[in-house]
């Protein structure tokens, strides 16, 4: 038997926005048990009688993070739809001395041209003040700094504190008196940003000693996945009798791993056979709030494959998923969670564009030839289930892939994605013969090959659609961070594999 709470829990999990008096009241006269609950509301659901759903209201109320008076101020002045003050009168005039204030080494041109770009808008212009100001770099400098601050002007500063000291007392001109709310705004803004930094500051600043004082203590511990050494309050275990540390990074990472193969579980690392994973309070130290969906989101689908629903279609803007006809029969996922219930194109996966294609609106939506060619190019590389179209990529091992998908398992050949066995392959040992698709190979070389190809031919289509692009502008442009997570990557594989050699050999020498 489970308590109330627990069921509830398994069943909102199952079904997004189920009512919890509902779950109560069946939880009363059905079971107490959340399986048998599960298989009562999908009965239900098989008849024609949808679970009731908690209103929408009700869930925004729970679910509406509270935001101070402050940030929600900030917002409505931020805002890039905010209609620009009127052209006439005080105001631009008060505006433009407020900003001569306010940054008083800043030439009065630059701060012209700034307020010209943001339509005379205070808060646009004042945070992109100073943020310049604050970054200021004499070797790239965006403007020439005032050798001579200009002088305060008096009367500005008399006004505004006048106004913060008493907002009721409104000024004469209530355009002026925004002004002034405006600025107090922006000046908060600042401090609490500033006051962000300082404290990211410090913190760099605590954690450099602390790693410099585990250095000279001896007290510095080993990642157990990428080998490097790390302060241990930089570090996580798993909760197994003998628990082994990682860094957070590589923690991270396996968690985006998991979520590329669709699983929820994350286990640890260790290559020594450990079956532990990370309690809750180990996940919050290297997740963040997208991952902690996308892995509810895995769990959510899993729980549904394995309650035997077929067919099954997920919302790509929330976790909410539903049994469909093929895409073929019907192309729009109408989501039905409250707090989405956004309809959307499960070909592309965007919002619904029927009745133009997935070609035409993508065009409509500024698609450029560039980003064409870069979608052929993932695509080469990326495979997918036959069965349950789950996406995957694999680094190393045989050819012969099994689906990560919970309730599929699917085996298919990495080369030409059919379903197979062993006999599928070149190895003979294994049932196989010479000219079939190869049970090993390396995988990079394999990959830079499709790509290549994909490239090619997407080039080709792209050229013949558009003879005005030149060779520059469909070079494919690659980020600095993107080249440096390449190379970490890249660095990180001899080592996992020696690792592993390590411990077969022990294994060897044991047995």
């Amino acid at each position: 038997m489970q308590t109330l709470e627990e069921c509830q829990l398994t069943l909102l999990t199952i079904f997004p926005g189920i009512c919890q008096e509902h779950v109560s009241k069946i939880y009363q006269q059905v079971s107490q048990n959340s399986d048998q609950l599960i298989s009562y509301v999908l009965d239900r659901i098989e008849k024609g009688m949808p679970y009731p759903k908690t209103k929408k209201e009700d869930q925004n109320l729970k679910r509406k993070r509270v935001v101070s008076q402050d940030e929600e101020a900030a917002l409505i002045y931020g805002a890039e739809d905010r209609p620009p003050p009127s052209l006439f009168g005080e105001i631009l005039v008060t505006i433009r001395n407020i900003l001569s204030n306010e940054f008083p080494n800043v030439p009065m041109q630059f701060i012209d041209n700034r307020l010209a770009q943001n339509q005379h808008r205070l808060f646009h212009t004042y945070s992109q003040l100073d943020e310049i100001t604050r970054e200021y770099n004499p070797n790239n400098k965006p403007f020439q700094k005032l050798k001579k601050p200009r002088p305060s002007k008096g009367y500005i500063s008399v006004r505004v504190q006048e106004f913060l000291d008493n907002p009721t007392n409104v000024a004469r001109n209530p355009d002026t008196a925004e002004a002034y709310r405006e600025l107090q705004v922006c000046r908060k803004h600042s401090a609490k940003a500033e006051a962000a930094r300082a404290a990211e500051r410090q913190h760099l600043v605590e954690e450099t000693e602390n790693e410099r004082r585990a250095q000279a203590d001896g007290t510095m511990s080993e990642c157990g996945c990428c080998f490097s050494d790390f302060p241990i309050n930089r570090m996580i275990h798993c909760n197994a009798e003998t628990f082994h540390l990682f860094c957070k990074a590589c923690a991270r990472q396996t968690a985006e791993t998991e979520i590329g193969n669709s699983k929820y579980e994350i286990r640890c690392m260790s290559m020594d056979g450990c079956s532990g994973g990370f309690d809750n309070d180990q996940r919050s130290q290297f997740l963040d709030g997208k991952t902690i969906i996308a892995l509810e989101r895995n769990e959510q689908e899993a729980m549904l494959r394995m309650a035997g629903i077929e067919n099954l279609a997920s919302c790509p803007f929330c976790p909410f998923a539903a049994e469909y006809p093929p895409a073929g029969v019907d192309k729009e996922f109408r989501c039905q969670a409250p707090d989405c219930e956004r309809v959307s194109c499960r070909l592309c996966n965007n919002e619904s564009h029927i009745p133009k294609s997935c070609a035409e609106f993508g065009k409509e939506q500024g698609l450029s030839a560039r980003r064409q060619i870069e979608e052929a190019m993932s695509a080469a590389m990326i495979r997918k289930c036959n069965r349950c179209a789950t996406p995957f990529i694999k680094e190393q091992g045989c050819n012969k892939m099994t689906c990560t998908r919970y309730g599929c398992l699917n085996i298919q050949c990495y080369v030409c994605s059919k379903s197979c066995g062993y006999d599928h392959f070149d190895d003979k040992t294994r049932g196989g013969k010479n000219g079939n698709c190869p049970l090993f190979e390396n995988a990079d070389d394999r990959h830079k090959l499709e790509v290549s190809i994909a490239e090619q031919e997407a080039l080709a289509k792209v050229r013949a659609e558009h003879p005005e692009y030149s060779e520059e502008d469909l070079k494919i442009r690659v980020s600095e961070s993107v080249l440096e997570d390449e190379k970490q990557r890249k660095a990180r594989k001899p080592a996992v594999m020696a690792h592993a050699n390590r411990l077969n050999a022990h294994i060897a020498n044991d047995g």
